[in-house]
């Protein structure tokens, strides 16, 4: 037995709904392609296969690189910094009642307008973009961080927002093609590196990877007459992607709150129960 929120005692086992939540989290965290494999087939749908071919081909100079790294860790850094203002309060879900029947589209349209702008303006309207897309993909974690329960006056709940970008940068994003795979821990392995690091080192490693994807997203939105299409898209692509992750990373965390060590136990039983089911077959 173990502490619940409360003085009364909540067993250690999970039950039939929690498990099911765990087990879509885990799917959704850790399988499924990278979002820039999807991007690039996005776009292979909407500008053809010369804009494939552009993205794998486009060489950037290393000049260049290095400014879209700098301005990957400024964004990151910045929205960190920003994102949280005005949310260690408890969530309150009756604050306002249907709020993500019209914050969700519109949070979209916003990223996806600026996405746009970004694309048809080249350098210097992408580093306006990035600024802003990231601040709000950002805010869009930290929001959903409240609604499973996180208390963002805390470090390690707000590092836990950078994590969110962070997790995608490790081997088990997609690159599991079956269960008897390493999937299912991979995502509490790869936590584990992360955690107890100084936020300045987690802002730079998530700017690391999170600059390649910028280097795509540059040479795509590079592709004539194309670039304010490829921008929208992109930018809508990687809101969804992130608040997918986001959801799934803080279930994971609420569950752990709630039933402890129990959690990773259960993931393991998981795993090997589809392994089982794959020798079978």
């Amino acid at each position: 037995m173990s502490a619940g929120s409360s003085n009364e005692l909540a067993p250690l086992t999970l039950d039939s709904a929690c498990i099911t939540e765990l087990q879509q989290a885990l799917e959704r965290v850790e399988t499924g392609r990278g979002v820039l494999v999807r991007l690039a087939d996005l776009m292979g749908g909407a500008v053809g296969q010369a804009a494939m071919l552009g993205m794998r081909t486009l060489g950037l100079a290393p000049g260049l690189q290095a400014r879209l790294q700098s301005t990957a860790e400024t964004a990151i850094s910045r929205a960190f910094n920003i994102a949280v203002i005005g949310m260690d309060r408890p969530h309150d879900a009756s604050a306002v009642p249907g709020g993500s029947t019209w914050r969700d589209p519109a949070v979209k349209a916003a990223v996806t307008v600026s996405g746009a702008v970004g694309g048809f303006t080249g350098l210097p309207g992408l580093v306006a973009d990035v600024s802003f897309t990231t601040l709000t993909i950002m805010r869009e974690i930290a929001r959903i961080a409240r609604e499973q329960g996180e208390d963002l006056s805390r470090e390690d709940a707000r590092a836990a927002c950078l994590e969110v970008f962070a997790l995608r940068a490790f081997p088990f994003g997609g690159r599991a093609t079956g269960p008897g795979e390493d999937s299912e821990l991979g995502y509490f392995s790869a936590r584990a590196m992360l955690r107890g690091r100084p936020v300045i080192m987690l802002v730079s490693e998530v700017a690391t990877h999170y600059g390649l994807g910028l280097s795509r997203k540059f040479a795509l939105q590079m592709m004539p007459v194309a670039g304010a299409l490829c921008g929208a898209s992109l930018n809508a692509a990687f809101l969804s992607h992130y608040r997918a992750v986001a959801q799934a990373h803080f279930t994971i965390r609420r569950l752990e709150r709630e039933y402890g060590p129990e959690v990773r136990r259960t993931a393991a039983d998981l795993k090997a129960h589809a392994a089982a089911q794959a020798s079978e077959a």
